[in-house]
């Protein structure tokens, strides 16, 4: 019996970890966030389109220092419509942030495009 219950136990832990995606426009826009204030181009390109990589990377230094002004991420609010998402950030200064996301072969990318 301790057996089948320990088995339903770990059967539980791993159905929950599964199903908690990190894959959410809100933790795809924290990442993105992330990665631009580092400059990590490659981690930006896991959350983010080509073309928004590009853009950002162009704004290099810049784009860090603004950003990195703001503080850390306090709250974000996400509104999903099918594969576009809408998350907004607020910092710990006050700002706040919008980004656009699309769903690209089932992950959330953050874009510039609209």
């Amino acid at each position: 019996m301790k057996r089948v219950m320990m088995l339903a136990g770990i059967i539980c832990v791993v159905f929950i970890a599964g199903c908690s995606s990190n894959n959410s426009p809100s933790a795809a826009a924290r990442k993105f966030y992330t990665a631009v204030v580092k400059g990590d181009a490659k981690a930006m390109g896991q959350v983010a389109t080509p073309e928004t990589v590009q853009v950002m990377t162009m704004f290099g230094e810049k784009a860090q220092g603004m950003l990195a002004v703001y503080g850390k991420i306090t709250k974000t609010t996400e509104e999903i419509d099918g594969d576009t998402a809408v998350v907004t950030l607020t910092f710990e200064n006050g700002e706040t942030d919008t980004l656009h996301l699309v769903k690209i072969d089932g992950k959330w990318k953050v874009s510039m495009n609209k």
